[in-house]
């Protein structure tokens, strides 16, 4: 089975393996994202804090300028900053000269989880560069690319579309094990006395008792 659809680009052996690398690299790089927010046990979602993320960027946006930078329905943008918005990460203010309109911006609380999450997520990220440069100068992007992912324990794109392929198969029962092994599993309970098929010793009474 073709994993990959090119639509139609030309590419060249390079290309697809840089692809391959960066599709592989982006999973590194929310895996790290995710860990530096459980640290804090901040209770964000990834999509939540990626809409931090744009308001640490953009801020002061309204709600219908923040959903198209996260390419999202306005409606799903506004759910998503009620609940920030409860949680006292994101505030909703007016401008003097319209008071219809309502813009975003992050509190203090939310400046300093993205800022923090942000300083974590780098720390991270020159680890895995030290662990690359420890191990030899990668000769290109690719290499580089493919060495900070191994580095995190993340799989390669082809391994990860292979994994993908089979996670929706049905578990499968454990193998029987091989004829030679039960033969002498047999024999073993047949030495010990094992009435009970597991190579155990039947207890009795002892002294007629």
């Amino acid at each position: 089975m073709e994993l990959y659809v090119q639509d139609g680009i030309p590419s060249t052996v390079e290309h697809d393996r840089l692809a391959d690398g960066l599709s592989a690299l982006s999973r590194t790089l929310v895996g790290i994202t995710a860990r530096a927010l459980g640290s804090l046990n901040a209770e964000v979602t990834l999509s939540q804090y990626r809409t931090l993320v744009v308001l640490a960027s953009s801020a002061p946006l309204r709600t219908v300028d923040l959903a198209s930078l996260l390419g999202v329905h306005p409606s799903t943008a506004t759910r998503t900053c009620d609940r920030l918005v409860r949680r006292a990460l994101v505030a909703r203010g007016h401008r003097h000269d319209d008071r219809r309109v309502a813009w975003l911006t992050l509190t203090e609380a939310g400046k300093t989880l993205v800022g923090e999450v942000m300083h974590r997520r780098t720390v991270e990220i020159r680890q895995l560069l030290e662990t690359t440069t420890d191990a030899g100068h990668p000769r290109t992007a690719a290499d580089l690319i493919d060495a900070l992912v191994a580095a995190a324990g993340e799989l390669t794109e082809k391994a990860w579309w292979r994994r993908w392929e089979q996670s929706s198969a049905a578990p499968e029962p454990p193998s029987a094990p091989p004829a030679a092994h039960r033969a002498r599993a047999g024999a073993h309970g047949q030495r010990t006395g094992g009435g009970t098929g597991c190579g155990e010793a039947t207890l009795g009474p002892k002294n007629g008792a």
